[in-house]
């Protein structure tokens, strides 16, 4: 598994997990006010036209992405500016000052098809691990729900490509609950940033 790469790596059609969290793992969304204000903000900077989202995740003190890039995009433009506004509106809104998030985001390429496969289930698993939820379909900050139920179509090239479509994913997801995902958690919060 490729767990570091150089932006000269970054072509067209590559798959990458794009992450942070909090400064100090403090929490960065403290509403729902505030995940929706992130997730419109992804919006407004063109988030689909430059990748094909496969799967996000926002949790409480930290955001998952896994996206597959459609050009050769400036992903580190991208999510710099998504960081910057954030932390700003963030700043403003809870009358605070310094860093929001721990440092510049994280990536990590995977090129083996074990991690490709459970890269998104980690993701949309996030918040029954955190148990914040029950199922990962009742997490309305992931793409999950919407996957399942066909309204959002990024990604679905992926899922039919790696699964066999939606559903076979569905139930990829759901009969792995209980999964060890430690090995996930250690490559992303020990990843370096690029």
């Amino acid at each position: 598994m490729n767990l570091s790469f150089d932006r000269k790596d970054l072509t067209k059609g590559c798959t990458i997990h794009v992450f942070n969290r909090g400064n100090a793992r403090q929490q960065i969304f403290l509403s729902d006010a505030d995940f929706r204000w992130f997730l419109n903000k992804a919006d407004s900077l063109h988030i689909h036209e430059n990748f094909e989202v496969i799967a996000f995740c926002l949790m409480p003190n930290h955001f998952h992405y896994y996206l597959r890039l459609k050009n050769e995009a400036p992903i580190s433009r991208f999510f710099q500016r998504l960081q910057l506004a954030y932390a700003k509106y963030f700043n403003r809104k809870y009358e605070k000052s310094g860093h929001v998030f721990e440092g510049p985001f994280n990536t990590v390429s995977l090129n083996d098809f074990q991690h490709i496969t459970m890269l998104p289930k980690y993701i949309h698993m996030n918040p029954v691990a955190a148990g914040l939820t029950n199922l990962p379909g009742d997490w309305i900050f992931s793409n999950y729900q919407d996957l399942i139920n066909g309204v959002e179509n990024s990604g679905l090239t992926f899922y039919n490509e790696i699964f066999g479509g939606v559903a076979a994913y569905k139930q990829f997801v759901n009969n792995s609950v209980n999964a060890d995902y430690s090995e996930f958690e250690q490559i992303t919060f020990e990843s370096k940033p690029i």
